[in-house]
């Protein structure tokens, strides 16, 4: 009777896994043991309160305030904010870029297909930080000096300094941009209606095509009608929302506007340029694993090549190419790091400094490895939920 039990293969595999679990914990316990004991003898008892201390470094690129009496812990907050800021518009603009150059690649044109497959292969095929190093070393420090910038829209101001729409050096770009005017007060009022508007008719539209079985556009007339709300309620507007902020050139630097760094524009770019081939590829293969069948009948239906591809191909695609976006996504945020090539402050280059700061090695590096796994999770999560929501339901 007992020998039974404890031939049983539930029996067997579970206490398998108590054995390997109580394995790892002790490798887990000694390893924890040993690092603890050889940072006791020099002195260095791990611990966080030097988080509260000074940083004693500057960081070239914040959105948050920041000098060297900061502490460490809003210089990580500084490099995670970077990093986010990056990653998140790095996604964005590749995958638009990577959805034209997958459908450019299945275009019936032999030129246009053709340069969509060099463009692929020859991106994917050059190591990022290679392409990084050629867009900061190659384009953007081949770029003239700032007295020489070039210049789009130039004019002079009154105090006799030069003022244009846009400079464009070796330094990186300063641009035009807009500032909070007096009348914004009262026409945040006026987005905050446009928004709840174009909510309830997007809202309209979804109910419509499930009664009509014509799915609508929902995303783009929402956000034609807010921009239409938007529009009417700033011409109501007695003062100006917003002013346009021109940038100067004083001497050797400029002021006003909106301030982009080599470091940040080469990063960026390289991002883009990198992520959208591969999504480039995804997007092939799913719009390819999409049954030709389908296309054929939506033709047999009168649906043109437009509706075709936005209301059959796209959204079987969808359910092919988000397991493989999902993988591309999280690795975005993770190549941010290689931007330490380059100058650029992310997270793990203001890390890299604090360590040579304070000597607190293992503090920092778990820090760190903290943070990439919640961007990595919260992606995937975020990925996961909407991969889920698109999957047929099967009854």
């Amino acid at each position: 009777m007992h020998l039974t039990k404890f031939n049983d293969d539930r029996v067997i595999k579970i206490a398998g896994q108590f054995i390997f679990a109580a394995f790892l914990i002790m490798i887990m316990s000694s390893m924890y043991g040993n690092t603890i004991a050889a940072l006791t003898k020099r002195g260095m008892l791990p611990g966080f309160k030097f988080l509260s201390l000074a940083a004693g470094i500057d960081i070239g690129e914040h959105l948050i305030s920041f000098n060297n009496s900061s502490s460490n812990l809003r210089a990580i907050v500084v490099g995670l904010l970077n990093t986010l800021s990056i990653s998140i518009l790095a996604i964005v603009f590749s995958t638009a870029l990577g959805l034209f150059i997958g459908l450019c690649r299945l275009s019936k044109n032999w030129l246009i297909k053709n340069i969509a497959l060099v463009y692929i292969e020859v991106i994917r095929n050059i190591p990022l930080l290679v392409l990084l190093l050629f867009w900061y070393r190659a384009v953007f420090m081949g770029l003239p000096h700032i007295k020489e910038a070039i210049t789009i829209g130039k004019f002079q101001t009154s105090d006799g300094f030069t003022g244009a729409r846009l400079f464009f050096s070796n330094r990186g770009m300063v641009l035009a941009w807009p500032t909070i005017g007096t009348g914004w007060s009262s026409y945040i009022y006026i987005i905050i209606g446009a928004i709840a508007i174009s909510v309830i008719f997007g809202i309209y539209l979804n109910y419509r095509g499930k009664i009509t079985g014509r799915k609508p556009m929902t995303l783009v007339w929402s956000f034609l009608l807010f921009s239409i709300l938007c529009f009417i309620g700033w011409l109501l507007t007695p003062e100006a929302p917003l002013v346009m902020e021109y940038p100067q050139l004083k001497g050797f630097n400029t002021t006003g506007g909106l301030s982009i760094s080599s470091e940040w524009g080469s990063l960026f770019s390289g991002l883009i340029l990198y992520t959208s081939a591969f999504i480039a590829e995804a997007i092939r293969a799913g719009i390819q694993g999409v049954d030709k069948g389908q296309v054929e009948a939506a033709r047999s239906l009168g649906l043109n090549s437009f509706q075709t591809t936005r209301l059959i191909v796209l959204p079987q695609a969808l359910r092919i190419t988000i397991p493989p976006l999902t993988s591309i996504y999280l690795g975005v945020a993770k190549n941010t790091s290689l931007g330490v090539a380059i100058g650029f402050p992310d997270l793990f280059s203001v890390v890299g400094t604090l360590i040579n700061q304070t000597g607190r090695v293992l503090e920092l590096i778990l820090v760190v490895m903290v943070i990439y796994l919640t961007l990595s999770l919260s992606t995937s999560l975020i990925m996961n939920i909407y991969n889920r929501r698109i999957q047929l339901e099967e009854k």
